[in-house]
């Protein structure tokens, strides 16, 4: 991938249930007095656009299908870092999270009838096939997708990408790669689970396909990261 330039902005992608709200604290540490830019949606607007000098970075939800992707921002920008979790564990992780919003009165618009496991996952699968599944976070990538040889988007797009079954070590070798001090990591926004829906694993693998293909290319350079440390 991309050597780190501190000369230019870096773009921080928060994919939903990555760790995001606890690695946005890590980065208040290494980015302080300003030089941190949050992009996120408020009151159903559209996240802000920043006006990034050298060294600055952004950290945000970032979505293409919803009109707010990295290529609407800046579509030339070419250091960008995330972190990737096993797909159908983020997905159940993204269910709990909204089963919880909704338990605790917050108005959730996907289950405002109640869906069930089962028909909220079909649901995303039909979105899958109609190829407009703004849930998924291949629509938070840096360009559309289809329109880049997915190597050639982590080669030529990341300075970094992170693994969440390899937080801590991932967060070692982003410190390294950024020149930054070592923290205690924080964890934050962390949702409990009551139910097993491993049932349904396999059939996710075969429905979304796209999400594994870029969750494997990643944890593969991941690997070659930490090795590095």
């Amino acid at each position: 991938m991309l050597v780190y330039d501190p000369t230019r902005p870096l773009v921080s992608l928060h994919l939903p249930k990555t760790g995001g709200t606890s690695f946005r604290q890590v980065l208040q540490t290494w980015f302080p007095e300003g030089t941190l830019h949050l992009h996120y949606s408020l009151n159903g607007q559209r996240p802000e656009r920043h006006d990034l000098k050298a060294g600055d970075c952004v950290h945000g939800h970032f979505n293409g299908a919803r009109g707010f992707g990295v290529w609407h921002y800046d579509p030339e920008a070419r250091q960008c870092i995330a972190f990737f979790r096993e797909p159908f564990d983020l997905f159940l992780s993204y269910w709990f999270f909204i089963r919880k919003q909704q338990a605790l009165g917050h108005p959730v618009k996907d289950l405002e009838d109640d869906p069930s496991f089962e028909v909220w996952l079909l649901r995303r699968a039909a979105d899958q096939a109609e190829g407009h599944n703004s849930h998924s976070f291949v629509w938070q990538m840096p360009v559309a997708p289809g329109t880049e040889d997915l190597d050639r988007l982590l080669d030529e797009r990341f300075v970094f990408v992170g693994i969440m079954e390899r937080y801590e070590e991932s967060v070692t070798a982003l410190a390294r790669l950024l020149g930054r001090p070592l923290i205690d990591l924080p964890h934050v926004n962390i949702t409990e689970r009551d139910s097993d829906f491993n049932a349904w694993r396999r059939i996710y693998e075969r429905w979304f396909p796209d999400e594994y293909d870029i969750y494997e290319k990643a944890r593969a350079r991941n690997a070659a990261l930490i090795a590095g440390i």
